[in-house]
């Protein structure tokens, strides 16, 4: 189970960095769980596997809402 994860985790983690530099895995999964997106860590590696772009879709949601919401709190 360990090895298994731990392949996801890296999997997950150079599909990421490779579009951005600052964004890492762990702010990936950790926006996803304030997102309340229920996928787990073997479905994101299948995605940047099979269809990065997807992934890179995903991430992007993410970031943007993030940063949305983020940004209204200071006004």
């Amino acid at each position: 189970k360990r090895d298994f994860r731990r392949l996801w985790i890296t999997r997950i983690n150079a599909v990421i960095r490779e579009r951005g530099v600052s964004y890492s895995y762990s702010r990936l999964i950790h926006d996803l769980y304030k997102r309340q997106l229920l996928l787990n860590r073997k479905i994101l590696a299948q995605i940047a596997i099979l269809n990065r772009n997807c992934l890179y879709m995903i991430s992007n949601e993410i970031i943007k809402e993030v940063d949305w919401k983020e940004s209204t709190r200071i006004i």
